[in-house]
């Protein structure tokens, strides 16, 4: 049941991703799209901040998806803003190598949470009302969440594990106890990153 609701969400979040990309006719990710992409500068300098590249590339136009704080909802974004003045850290993916076709999925998922106007939750992850989420919380049902959550979110919603214990790591997962342990301090944008992903590069994706 599990895998049939993810592959049918797929196949909708695929559709999505070619009908909204601004990119040539392609049915596969290029570049570095649906990667996650980090900078520093946050909790004076404690901690990192996280994105998603929508686009193959950070000199293509609204590169980067992502969440950029209180305030704010997660957006497509300029590489500049995503980067704030800050420094950048680094492309990652998930440990376990996406396909090109998946990358496309996690793309697709990003844009639908984009669409979905998703405020700030510095406390959580991924925050929803657990009494009326669905079995697999979807992206019109989370009422707030984080950076960090945007990209755990995306690429735990296709099995691809990030951050928890063996029955806790799904964030996608209505589960007061798996919501709860995505939260406060256990899991930070840079801890994610440095302990729970592979790094693809440390220098700015460009094109050239």
């Amino acid at each position: 049941m599990k895998k049939n609701i993810r592959v049918l969400f797929a196949i909708v979040s695929l559709v999505v991703f070619l009908s909204t990309t601004f990119t040539t006719n392609s049915s596969a990710a290029t570049g570095y799209q649906g990667y996650a992409i980090y900078r520093d500068g946050v909790f004076f300098n404690y901690d990192w901040h996280a994105g998603i590249m929508d686009e193959p590339y950070s000199d293509y136009y609204l590169p980067v998806l992502h969440h950029a704080g209180s305030g704010d909802v997660v957006k497509w974004d300029s590489w500049e803003n995503f980067l704030n003045g800050k420094n950048f850290k680094g492309v990652y993916r998930p440990n376990e190598q996406p396909s090109s076709a998946i990358r496309d999925a996690f793309v697709g998922m990003g844009r639908n949470l984009r669409t979905q106007q998703i405020p700030y939750n510095v406390m959580y992850q991924v925050y929803y009302d657990t009494s009326t989420a669905s079995y697999y919380v979807q992206p019109d049902e989370i009422s707030s969440m984080r950076c960090d959550g945007v990209v755990e979110y995306i690429y735990e919603w296709y099995y691809y594990r990030v951050y928890g214990h063996d029955t806790l790591w799904d964030v996608t997962k209505n589960d007061y106890w798996i919501r709860d342990h995505h939260g406060g301090t256990a899991i930070t944008p840079k801890y994610q990153a440095l302990n729970y992903l592979t790094l693809v590069t440390s220098s700015e994706p460009k094109s050239n």
